[in-house]
C-alpha cells in the first residue's frame, strides 16, 4: 500500500499547503476519501504533506535517481515553447492518432510527467490534468507555469492514491519500461480509466532492431555509475561524437551504423529540430543521451503482454500498434 508520508519526517511549507480545487475528489486510498486537514491529505490514520501545493505520497526516488538529475540539468530543454519546435505536441497527436477536438474537457492521469513537456501540450489541448511523477513534481509545476488546470502529485504510477474509474484518459508516455515491473503497472494504471474512457500507454519495442542497439548493450555497466558521473563521461566524448554522428546522419546507411553501434543520440538531422541552434541540440544530444544509458530499469513490454492485459481491462476497443522501435497501446475512436 501507500505509505503514510507522516513519519517521513517531511513538513508541509506554510503557504504552500493548497491543493488546486476541484481534484480533491480523484484521490482515494484503500476506498477511503481523502480531505485536507492542516496542510495534509489525510484518509483514516494516514496522512500525507502537501508541499508546494503538491501532495507527497512517497519520498522514494531509489529507481529515479538518474531522471532527478537530468530534470535539474535539463528542466525546460524538452519543452516546445522553450526550444520553439511542436515536437512535443505533434508528436502526441500522431501517436495517440486522436482528433484535437477529443482531448478538450478530458481529465488526464498522466502518469510519469517528468519535466512537464507532456503535461504543456496536454493542458494546451484544454484538458485538465492530475500529473504524477516520482521526482519531478516541483520542475515540472514551475515549467507550465503554475496552470490552474493541473494538479501536480508526488508518487510511484506502481502504486497511485485515486478512485477507480474516474479518469476520462490515462496517458503513460515513455515511461512504462522504466518501472521495476512494466507489465504490474500497466494492470495498475489501467484500472483508473472510466469505462467508456480512454487510454495511451507507450513503450519501447521489444524486438531485435531495438534490443540489439548499443544502448542495451552498455546498460549494464553505465548502470552501475553515479548519474553525476555517467553525465560526466558523456559530455567528455560528446564534441567528438557530434562531429561525427553530423557526417554519418546524412545517410540511412550512416544512421543505421549509429543507431547499433555509435552511443549519442544526435537529432541534428531532424526536420522537426531544425529551428533549434547548433549549441541546443547538443545540450539535448547529451539529455536524450544520458537518459539512454542511465535508467536502474529499462524494459520494452512485449505486444502480446500489452494486448492480453488490455483485452482483460479495458470496454472500449482499442489497438495495439508495433514498429521496430515502439509499442503503443490506444483506444480507438472510430
Amino acid at each position: 500500500m501507500v505509505q503514510s508520508a507522516n513519519i517521513f519526517g517531511v513538513e508541509p511549507v506554510t503557504g504552500s499547503t493548497e491543493m488546486r480545487s476541484g481534484f480533491l475528489d480523484y484521490f482515494e486510498l484503500e476506498g477511503k476519501p481523502f480531505k485536507i486537514e492542516e496542510g495534509y491529505l489525510s484518509a483514516g490514520t494516514d496522512r500525507f504533506p502537501i508541499v508546494n501545493g503538491i501532495p507527497r505520497f512517497t519520498p522514494d526516488v531509489s529507481y529515479a535517481e538518474n531522471f532527478a538529475l537530468q530534470w535539474e540539468k535539463y528542466s525546460k530543454l524538452q519543452l516546445d515553447s522553450s526550444n520553439k519546435t511542436t515536437d512535443k505536441y505533434d508528436t502526441i497527436l500522431t501517436r495517440t492518432h486522436w482528433p484535437l477536438q477529443f482531448f478538450k474537457g478530458k481529465t488526464v492521469l498522466e502518469c510519469g510527467c517528468g519535466g512537464g513537456s507532456d503535461t504543456e501540450v496536454l493542458l494546451s489541448l484544454g484538458c485538465k490534468v492530475v500529473a504524477v511523477d516520482l521526482v519531478a513534481g516541483d520542475v515540472a509545476k514551475k515549467n507550465v507555469r503554475d496552470d490552474p488546470n493541473v494538479q501536480f502529485v508526488q508518487a510511484s504510477i506502481i502504486n497511485m492514491p485515486f478512485r477507480k474509474k474516474s479518469f476520462d484518459i490515462v496517458f503513460c508516455h515513455r515511461v512504462l519500461q522504466h518501472t521495476p515491473d512494466p507489465e504490474k503497472t500497466l494492470a495498475h494504471i489501467l484500472q483508473f480509466v472510466k469505462d467508456d474512457g480512454a487510454v495511451f500507454v507507450h513503450s519501447y519495442a521489444n524486438s531485435v532492431f531495438q534490443l540489439f542497439r548499443w544502448k542495451y548493450l552498455l546498460l549494464p555497466l553505465t548502470r552501475r555509475l553515479r548519474p553525476e558521473t555517467l553525465h560526466k563521461i558523456i559530455r567528455w566524448y560528446s564534441k567528438p561524437l557530434w562531429h561525427l554522428t553530423n557526417v554519418t546522419n546524412r545517410t540511412r546507411i550512416g544512421r543505421m551504423f549509429n543507431w547499433f553501434f555509435v552511443p549519442f543520440l544526435n537529432y541534428r538531422y531532424c526536420p522537426q529540430y531544425r529551428n533549434m541552434s547548433d549549441e541546443a541540440m547538443l545540450e539535448y544530444a547529451i539529455l536524450v543521451t544520458f537518459d539512454a544509458l542511465s535508467p536502474r530499469y529499462d524494459s520494452p513490454v512485449k505486444s502480446s503482454a500489452m494486448r492480453s492485459l488490455a483485452s482483460a481491462m479495458l470496454k472500449k476497443p482499442f489497438e495495439v500498434v508495433e514498429s521496430r522501435t515502439i509499442t503503443l497501446l490506444r483506444t480507438r475512436l472510430d
